[in-house]
């Protein structure tokens, strides 16, 4: 399995702001959002954050994880925003909230919601297929190729496997994308079988631009890859307020408040060598770097269900929801759904160059959670750690 944008399921800018099958049914563990309710949890939340941040602050410490960045938000608060140790160990150069780090597969969700956002103004629909957007659209099966639809695409279902990544090249132009995937061999026919495949959510991401443009909503850039940049901050970034973020690998290296990241070999620490290019082809599952700040702010507009910090309604409550909802086994849209101690939460980790993060959602609380890192291998304990964390903390 190739690893860039790596999401473990089975241990489980704007191009000018960052420049017929049949399906199975639908299984019975449908998702029934919760909405928190006002308890004592939130007279005893600043305790619950503070804990929470001691928490982080040993894992740091204890595990050696040279940077980490940790937001916790709470209705329409954002209640901790936290850089921990350094972003450039040999300058000693600290985390701060604005420090930018590779979130990795986290941006999968954000995909989904750019999608929402098509689905809330009629462009598509969640079983739009591939096909109605793209006529050119083609993948192995003349039967795939006619069933394969937007919600296949984001929930991992399209038939595409993980592994076919492995033969194509990020440095390719993202239109060669649809060349690649229609020579790929299917592990089945659309909705049939899970595997996770960034092929298949940049897929959904590409066809994003394409359905608004046969709409006739020209979006700006010269290439696919700078048009999606465009659309997901025309219709995300810029309106969450999340100024900071690129998808340009160029753009982040240049910032100086931007992390490093690093690996330990034989025990001692070491930067690690990036993978990461601009125009990587493969960019709507994963290629955003992002500050703490910006992803609180994020996550913030996730809890609120589709209500941005401004204030303004960004998506509809239904669509985004719908991202969340899992029709086939725990996977829904760019999310994961599990159970933990009787709780729902609803998250995404994401890796990719050495840089590892985990996002979540507890609709129960009405909490979210955000942690960034720099160095995935010191810092996996602490990923895999946080949800059963937070909510044993949240339901004390």
């Amino acid at each position: 399995m190739n690893f860039r944008h790596f999401y473990s399921l089975f241990a489980c800018l704007t191009f000018t702001t960052f420049f017929a099958c049949t399906e199975p049914p639908a299984e019975s563990n449908e998702l029934i959002v919760q909405s928190g309710e006002a308890t004592q949890l939130d007279s005893e939340i600043g305790a619950i954050a503070q804990e929470f941040l001691e928490w982080v602050e040993d894992y740091q410490e204890t595990d050696e994880i040279p940077g980490v960045a940790v937001a916790l938000v709470k209705g329409d608060e954002i209640i901790l925003l936290e850089g921990l140790g350094d972003r450039d160990v040999e300058q000693g150069l600290p985390v701060t909230p604005d420090t930018l780090f590779h979130i990795g597969s986290t941006h999968k969700s954000m995909t989904a919601l750019l999608m929402a956002t098509l689905v809330d103004d009629g462009i598509v629909d969640w079983d739009t297929p591939a096909i109605a957007i793209d006529p050119a659209f083609i993948l192995e099966t003349a039967a795939s190729t006619k069933t394969v639809t937007l919600r296949h695409l984001l929930s991992m279902r399209s038939g595409i496997p993980d592994d076919a990544e492995d033969g194509f090249a990020i440095e390719s132009e993202a239109e060669d994308l649809f060349d690649y995937v229609a020579e790929v061999e299917l592990l089945g026919t659309p909705g049939e079988v899970f595997s996770y495949s960034n092929l298949s959510a940049s897929l959904a991401g590409y066809l994003a631009v394409l359905a608004m443009e046969s709409a006739g909503k020209p979006v700006a850039g010269n290439s696919l890859y700078e048009k999606y940049g465009q659309l997901l901050g025309d219709r995300l970034l810029t309106p969450i307020g999340m100024t900071r973020s690129t998808i340009l690998d160029s753009r982040a290296r240049a910032d100086s408040n931007h992390s490093r990241s690093y690996t330990y070999e034989g025990g001692e620490l070491q930067e690690s060598d990036p993978d990461d290019i601009d125009g990587d082809a493969l960019a709507p599952s994963g290629s955003l770097k992002a500050s703490i700040t910006d992803m609180a702010r994020y996550i913030l507009t996730q809890v609120n269900n589709g209500v941005d910090p401004n204030g303004d309604r960004l998506v509809s409550e239904e669509n985004l929801q719908e991202t969340w909802q899992p029709r086939w086994g725990n996977y829904a849209l760019g999310w994961e759904v599990n159970q933990i101690q009787g709780v729902q939460v609803i998250s995404h980790e994401g890796s990719y160059d050495n840089y590892l993060s985990v996002i979540g959602i507890i609709p129960t609380y009405d909490v979210g959670f955000v942690i960034l890192s720099n160095a995935d291998d010191a810092a996996e304990a602490l990923i895999t750690d946080t949800p059963d964390k937070l909510v044993e903390m949240l339901g004390n």
